[in-house]
């Protein structure tokens, strides 16, 4: 399963004053709870560094391709046993992969803990990897890409991480390629989970109504089969590239457009700024965006910014849909509008103070979720080696300052320096 573009954008790391507690196994893999007896039920997710930036050009998708086949059978279950197995309690398990980790999840009532743990560590420990498996699920993958490809900001956002990362990994679609994934052999598979699924790189991470200490007994029992081995990873930096430019076409009702520039990554003293930057320049109805590309002009329905960060960089994306006679004006729009906030309307306090006033509202309503709260502790502990409390990341949105912002969109909002895909229809409009 891949992220979808609208929704998904890089958790903060929230927690609330419940206390996060953090354990080593013997064999080196983390566990890390919070504990909420008020709840009924948990979040569990088992996380992997492992992502699609990990392959090169020949294993494009293989992460991916693993993730699908942890639920096509184990060593003990079919698919439809291991699904039964899940929801005859009323549990629902999925799973994502994304640039740079695999998250294997659970959520469900906390009375059936000890079997959902059970299920949990067999469908990551032990996937039967079966060639007739892959060969069902290497169809199944090739029918999700084709999904993908009817969806037009899919399309599009992959063409903007090509242009942005060329051959970079982080270049690639999570999924792969149709022609890459044809190719993935079970050998291919094998090498990949033998070479990332290890002791170093797992992280065991739940939220609700568990106590830390049954967690960890049921960590040992199951996960110290996994021998200690450290990971020898081969993620290369990312490298900048050139600016540039494509126009294409393709047989959908609106044509899109897309501008797209790198940025530092999650782990730069630049994170809150850039977040909030983002905010207020495209996410919402009150953003310079959305005001100006849907209220003012009535341009397109769609228009938004979006923020990925990686460890080591990121990208800021503009995205709006229109007719093709207005995609030049569209492309002018946005690019004007970024140019707004860095001359002609610089962001004042009102306006700082509104985004920041969002971002701060998504961090704390997260926190009435046991699978946010879950995904910000495993994101936490998997990339940063830690989390940090709800209240420093609250303290740090804070601190952001007008200087702050205007240091961010001299940086990253000038005209020059973004890639661009405009995506034409070929449909004519009645």
């Amino acid at each position: 399963m891949i992220r979808n573009r609208k929704t998904i954008h890089h958790s903060m790391q929230v927690h609330e004053s419940i206390t996060a507690n953090t354990t080593h196994l013997s064999n080196g893999i983390r566990v890390v709870s919070e504990y909420i007896p008020t709840v009924a039920s948990f979040s569990l997710g088992v996380w992997i560094k492992a992502g699609s930036r990990d392959e090169n050009n020949e294993t494009a998708g293989a992460v991916h391709f693993l993730e699908h086949l942890a639920f096509r059978r184990t060593l003990k279950r079919s698919t439809k046993a291991l699904a039964d197995a899940f929801e005859q309690m009323g549990a629902y398990s999925n799973a994502f992969t994304t640039k740079e980790h695999t998250c294997y999840y659970v959520r469900a009532l906390s009375v059936d803990f000890p079997k959902v743990f059970s299920l949990m560590a067999e469908l990551t420990l032990s996937p039967a990897l079966a060639e007739k498996d892959i060969e069902k699920e290497r169809n199944i993958i090739i029918e999700e890409i084709h999904s993908c490809d009817d969806e037009p900001e899919e399309v599009i956002f992959e063409q903007g991480e090509a242009l942005l990362f060329g051959n970079h990994p982080l270049g690639q679609p999570i999924t792969g390629t149709i022609e890459s994934v044809q190719h993935i052999s079970r050998d291919a598979l094998l090498g990949i989970r033998d070479s990332l699924y290890n002791s170093d790189s797992i992280v065991i991470a739940i939220a609700g109504n568990i106590k830390h200490e049954d967690i960890v007994k049921l960590a040992e029992r199951y996960f110290a089969q996994i021998s200690t081995k450290q990971t020898i990873r081969n993620r290369n930096l990312y490298v900048s590239q050139a600016v540039q430019h494509k126009v294409l076409t393709k047989k959908f009702q609106q044509a899109h457009v897309l501008l797209a520039k790198t940025t530092e990554g999650f782990l730069s003293d630049q994170r809150y700024a850039l977040t909030v930057m983002n905010m207020l320049l495209g996410e919402g109805m009150s953003s310079r965006l959305y005001q100006t590309i849907r209220e003012r002009y009535g341009l397109g329905y769609t228009v938004y910014s979006a923020l990925d960060l990686y460890s080591d960089c990121g990208a800021l994306f503009l995205y709006t849909a229109c007719d093709n006679k207005k995609v030049e004006k569209a492309r002018d729009m946005l690019l004007i509008e970024c140019e707004k906030i860095i001359n002609q309307y610089p962001v004042k306090s009102k306006e700082l103070e509104r985004a920041k006033a969002q971002v701060k509202a998504a961090v704390l309503m997260s926190l009435e979720s046991m699978s946010a709260r879950m995904q910000s502790l495993g994101r936490g502990e998997l990339e940063e080696g830690g989390h940090e409390p709800y209240q420093e990341t609250i303290h740090k949105i804070n601190a952001i300052t007008l200087e702050d912002i205007a240091k961010m969109a001299s940086l990253y909002l000038q005209e020059d320096g973004w890639s661009s895909v405009l995506m034409l229809s070929d449909q004519k409009r009645s």
